[in-house]
Parts: C-alpha cells; sequence; structure tokens
C-alpha cells in the first residue's frame, strides 16, 4: 500500500497480485476498487508522480478518464 502524503485528494493506494487497485480518496474512508488495462503501468505511473512530487489526484483522474482505471 503507498500512502498518499500531500495529496488533497488521494490518501492510499493498494495493489494486489492482480490487476484491481483500491483507492482510498481522502473524502472517505472506503477503499474503492478499480480495474487496471495495465497495473504495471498503473503502478510505473504512481511511482514516478510521487519521486516529482506531482499530483497523484490529477493521475487518477488522467487515468479514470483515458480508461485505464476502470471502477468495479
Amino acid at each position: 500500500m503507498a500512502i498518499i502524503k500531500g495529496s488533497s485528494a488521494i490518501a492510499s493506494v493498494n495493489f494486489d497480485d492482480t490487476s484491481e487497485v483500491g483507492i482510498t480518496f481522502t473524502s472517505q474512508d472506503t477503499e474503492y476498487k478499480f480495474l487496471a488495462q495495465d497495473v504495471d503501468l498503473v503502478r510505473r505511473g504512481l511511482e514516478s508522480t510521487l519521486a516529482k512530487n506531482e499530483s497523484v489526484g490529477r493521475l487518477i483522474a488522467d487515468y479514470r478518464k483515458s480508461g485505464q482505471l476502470t471502477q468495479v
């Protein structure tokens, strides 16, 4: 699980052994499940975004908009 510090939208992102990604938003304690088309791409994107101190919320929103992440 990746705890996200400094994000106003995303509290944590959880990867499991499948293509499911769990995302907890800062507004709720509930983890929402998403299906990733390419879980490695999402993981690398998250790691890169965190390393650059960029917006994780924007990254997740872009992945949802493009269809890379689909809520299940």
